[in-house]
């Protein structure tokens, strides 16, 4: 399943695009955006901090900025009829101040889509299930040097992609943008200050109770790490900020 493609379609249903400005915060090389110009947004936006950003699709109705979701100085406020990010916010430092900054350049009448997914705390925050499905909640649970030996002694086969057993547990462990570490809590917090928007969806999507098994349960607990927070494995906010009253009359 394309995943990018169902939640691209997804948001469309919500605020149908066509005519109109698309914001994708985390657009990467540019994959995300190439949705919405199908679609037939009038001008679509990518957002990311990567040196690669908008790199793999290039198009007269799309436009680039390399800059935080925290901080999106270029953009203007009230300017983007939907807000899109999907398997970004995870990724965010700051999502207080990510989820303040899609308010501001949110336009009245238009809709926030943000998906999360997975979340640090989470079975496979680490993003590479493919690596520990034997070992849930590996990141939590092994040091960087446990969680290579591991891969090694396996003779896990790492992916051309992913390069090397060594990049894989540096992007877990070293690199320290890669991931924000935060609670599932932080989420939800965000969004509760939010207070000119209309919510659609403000939900964690949680594994069921008695998901974490109790050795694992208890090894992590012991470290400060409670049960609902590992089972959150995604949070979706959907939302519309209201429009102008003149507007209900056009």
């Amino acid at each position: 399943m394309d995943y990018n493609l169902y939640h691209a379609t997804t948001a469309n249903k919500i605020l149908n695009v066509k005519g109109k400005r698309v914001l994708v915060i985390g657009c990467n090389t540019g994959g995300d955006c190439t949705y919405f110009v199908d679609l037939g947004a009038k001008e679509v936006h990518g957002v990311d901090v990567v040196d690669g950003i908008g790199r793999d699709f290039k198009h007269p109705r799309v436009t680039y900025h390399q800059e935080s979701a925290e901080e999106m100085k270029s953009l203007q406020s009230g300017y983007f009829d939907l807000v899109y990010t999907f398997a970004t916010m995870e990724h965010v430092p700051d999502v207080f101040l990510a989820f303040a900054e899609m308010e501001r350049v949110l336009a009245p009448g238009g809709a926030i889509y943000s998906i999360a997914s997975p979340l640090w705390n989470s079975r496979n925050g680490h993003h590479f299930p493919q690596y520990f499905g034997d070992y849930p909640w590996a990141h939590l649970r092994l040091s960087r040097d446990e969680a290579m030996k591991y891969l090694v002694d396996r003779k896990i086969e790492i992916a051309a992609a992913n390069e090397s057993a060594e990049v894989v547990v540096n992007y877990m462990y070293v690199d320290a943008f890669n991931f924000n570490k935060r609670s599932s809590r932080d989420y939800a917090a965000a969004t509760s200050r939010l207070k000119g928007l209309s919510i659609l969806a403000d939900n964690l999507d949680r594994e069921p109770e008695g998901a974490v098994p109790a050795d694992i349960m208890r090894e992590l607990e012991a470290k400060g790490y409670h049960d609902d927070d590992l089972r959150a494995v995604t949070h979706c906010f959907i939302a519309k900020k209201p429009k102008r009253w003149w507007q209900a009359f056009a």
